[in-house]
């Protein structure tokens, strides 16, 4: 006991001693020192702390001054380790150690020391402890976060590769292999300029170089990223399209250090968008090669779309139709249509259709419509299907006019034969009358009535040739030979007029069966109508007789350049009694009696002509009809 008392005294006595040696600069130092600070002596012995030590240990300072201060290590060999260490020279930095609190608890901690030598001679040391629990947590979390971004990149399907500002790679993964065929260590050493095809290295250096340039504004959005479709080279010589996204990788102050790239192969989609749009072409190559005029149209009558045949009818290019609205470029008017099947559809919901004549075009039109639906299905717009019919309304009215012709030649044919009998005496007597012994006076009107008589005898023939009663007798002829005799027969009577002719009759032209005599009227009667128009116009003209062969049929042109027909008499020249000629001069059947007989020999006859530009009938023939 007595013994104990005078240990304790003497270790008072020895603390009094070390406490006065220490510099009054370290003891202020202490207090205000937030991590734990202790002073040990040359045997090891704690001699001050603060309060930070206190609260890290769990030790009150009175019950640790006089300590060894192996009492907070929990290894003893720490605390012979540090003051060896610190002794020999003169201080510790960073040491790493595990610190044993009163309740047994482990905290790791990072120590500091420094050794001071007093003026008596006296050794001791001040050691600072930094609490590392919330550091190595960090370091945990940190190290736990690499790991799992590190799994993710090594494993992702994309390359994920980052660069220095130079463009070196500083990392790579492993998918490396898969997308260029590269192991990692192939493709580090690589640089960026073998990755890219010469063509997107350039595009990828231009954009690091805008990037860099931004990096120098004020203001700029640290978050940016940039997306490039590039393409890179592969290790078997092929190139592979790439989507690349980058984006910068900064330090705590911001600054861009390095590069992040993460690439993606987009060979497939490609392959897609090749697709479609090929397909878009076909699409398109179709739309333009149909015969048809198609064209789009929205809910406001503007024009969204026209295949070639659309533009090629009004002499435009697709693109300049585009936005007009549709009754300007077809109807050439400021308003729509009044029946306009587009505006049907629009309020129908259903297809549509029209047909008319567009005097604007000249045209006979049937346009179809189809609405055209929205997600919604609400009608935003229709399809338009517009076919130039003007040759089926010719087609439909020649077959009108042969009804009518053979209704008329019906009646012409009864009337013929109810005619010839009365005209027939008339004729007779009026000649036997002549014959006789009578007054001049009267035999003159006598030569009257026989001349009209006769006149009326051949309208009556004319009558019974329109009805065709009588069946053609067809034979093998030569339609040059047929023209060149009818030209024979005309010959004084062009001379005196003044009409020339000039033939082109094409050589070597088969024969074909026809009615010599039949075909010898229908020439007549053409040549002698142009004659005709000719003389009266300026007593004067030029026929043009053409005679070729086109596939399978010998086509006879006669063109004149008299005053021509006018456009509302054109579709009806060949109807019978149809005539322009004054009172006396023509009853109308000369034509109607062409057409029919061509029509009796399977051919076809027509007329094309401008008001003051002339006229040309055309009188086609089938080659061996029979």
């Amino acid at each position: 006991m007595a013994g104990d008392l005078k240990e304790k005294r003497d270790i008072t006595q020895q603390l009094t001693a070390d406490l006065e040696g220490l510099s009054s600069y370290i003891l202020d130092l202490m207090g205000t020192i937030p991590h734990p600070v202790y002073v040990v002596n040359a045997t090891g012995t704690i001699v001050d702390g603060n309060e930070a030590l206190e609260q890290l240990t769990g030790w009150s300072l009175e019950e640790l001054l006089g300590e060894r201060h192996r009492v907070i290590f929990a290894e003893e060999a720490t605390a012979e380790e540090v003051d060896k260490e610190t002794l020999e020279r003169g201080y510790l930095t960073g040491k790493e150690l595990m610190l044993l609190t009163k309740q047994g608890e482990r905290i790791p901690v990072s120590m500091c020391t420094r050794a001071r030598i007093d003026d008596s001679g006296n050794v001791s040391y001040v050691a600072t402890l930094i609490d590392m629990t919330e550091h190595q947590r960090m370091e945990g979390k940190l190290r736990q976060s690499e790991k799992r971004y590190r799994l993710l990149a090594e494993n992702a399907a994309d390359v994920i590769w980052t660069v220095d500002l130079n463009m070196r790679l500083t990392y790579i993964s492993p998918s490396v292999t898969r997308l260029l065929g590269y192991s990692v260590e192939e493709a580090m050493a690589k640089g960026m300029e073998e990755v890219f095809t010469p063509a997107s290295f350039e595009v990828a250096m231009k954009a690091l170089a805008e990037e860099l340039a931004i990096e120098n504004m004020e203001n700029k959005d640290l978050s940016r990223s940039r997306r490039l479709e590039l393409e890179l080279n592969c290790k078997d010589g092929s190139i592979v399209p790439v989507e690349i996204n980058c984006s910068f990788l900064r330090d705590a102050d911001g600054r861009a250090v390095e590069i992040l790239v993460i690439a993606r192969n987009i060979s497939e989609r490609k392959q897609v968008e090749e697709r479609i749009k090929h397909a878009a072409e076909e699409w398109r190559k179709t739309f333009d090669s149909i015969s048809d005029l198609v064209s789009i149209h929205g809910k406001d009558n503007k024009i969204v779309r026209v295949n070639m045949a659309y533009a090629d009818a009004f002499n435009m290019k697709p693109k300049d139709l585009i936005g007009k609205p549709c009754y300007e470029v077809v109807h050439g008017t400021k308003e729509p249509w009044p029946n306009c099947p587009h505006k049907q559809t629009l309020e129908t919901k259903k297809p549509a259709m029209a047909e008319f004549f567009e005097p604007h075009l000249g045209i006979h039109l049937q346009v179809s419509t189809s609405p055209m639906f929205n997600e919604k299905g609400e009608v935003v717009g229709s399809v338009h299907v517009a076919r130039d019919i003007t040759e089926r309304k010719q087609i439909e009215e020649q077959l009108v006019m042969t009804d009518r012709l053979a209704s008329i030649g019906e009646l012409a044919s009864g009337i013929a034969h109810e005619l010839n009998n009365p005209l027939t005496s008339v004729i007779g007597f009026s000649q036997l009358l002549m014959d006789g012994n009578i007054p001049d006076d009267v035999k003159e009107d006598l030569g009257v009535i026989y001349s009209e008589a006769q006149r009326a005898a051949n309208i009556v023939k004319n009558l019974l040739t329109f009805a065709r009663k009588h069946a053609p007798v067809k034979q093998l002829s030569q339609v040059n030979s047929i023209i060149e005799d009818v030209l024979k027969l005309r010959a004084y009577e062009q001379k005196v007029s003044n009409i020339q002719v000039d033939t082109r009759f094409a050589t070597n032209l088969p024969a074909i069966m026809v009615d010599y005599f039949q075909m010898q009227q229908v020439f007549l009667n053409i040549i002698i109508n142009a004659e005709t128009a000719m003389s009266d116009a300026h007593n004067k003209g030029t026929l043009t007789i053409t005679v070729e062969r086109v596939n399978n049929v010998i086509r006879a042109s006669f063109a004149d350049d008299g005053p021509g027909i006018a456009k509302e008499n054109l579709s009806r020249i060949f109807a019978p009694f149809f005539t322009t000629k004054e009172v006396g001069r023509g009853t109308g059947l000369g034509l109607s009696i062409c057409h029919g007989i061509v029509t009796e020999h399977g051919g076809r006859v027509y007329a094309r002509s401008e008001l003051g530009k002339g006229a040309t009938f055309v009188v086609k023939l089938p080659i061996n009809a029979h």
